[in-house]
């Protein structure tokens, strides 16, 4: 591999990250603050597609809004640090498969749009190992735990 394929996966690793520890970052701390908690009532109501219906049922329920929030957050962070990233890059795709069905059909598109896409930048970084450029998982696949427990070799990459 090209020191600029590594970089540019290494880049696109790090925005992708981004994307979602900000997402999840502004939400997080309002749980910490005096802000009022994030929810996403907001979205969640006002929803008109076919799945509006699955969707609506969870608007003001705390733990979606925690785990949305978390989620994004802590994918965020583990895509940037380059650590567990195909198990991240899993939960990655399945937030941005829920939002795009949530939003479904898109508003801006004809049924692929940025969710989606977000969904293909995780499938590529899963699949060639993103973690492993720049990333704690090139440190982690040479311990001795993950030698001794390959099938963690499937979460890390």
């Amino acid at each position: 591999m090209t020191n600029l394929v590594r970089v540019s996966i290494f880049v696109l690793r790090l925005a992708i990250g981004w994307v979602f520890f900000y997402a999840g970052w502004t939400k997080v701390i309002t749980y910490f603050t005096d802000a009022k908690d994030w929810t996403a009532a907001g979205f969640l109501g006002r929803l008109d597609g076919p799945f509006a219906s699955i969707f609506s049922s969870m608007t003001g329920n705390v733990l979606v809004d925690k785990l949305n929030a978390w989620g994004l957050l802590l994918v965020g962070i583990a895509v940037i640090l380059g650590v567990l990233v195909r198990w991240s890059a899993f939960w990655g795709i399945v937030i941005m498969i829920l939002y795009w069905a949530a939003g479904f059909p898109p508003d801006n598109a004809f049924i692929i749009d940025d969710h989606i896409i977000y969904s293909l930048v995780f499938i590529i970084l899963a699949a060639i190992g993103a973690g492993r450029i720049w990333g704690l998982d090139n440190l982690i696949e040479k311990s001795g735990f993950v030698k001794s427990n390959s099938w963690l070799l499937k979460l890390l990459g």
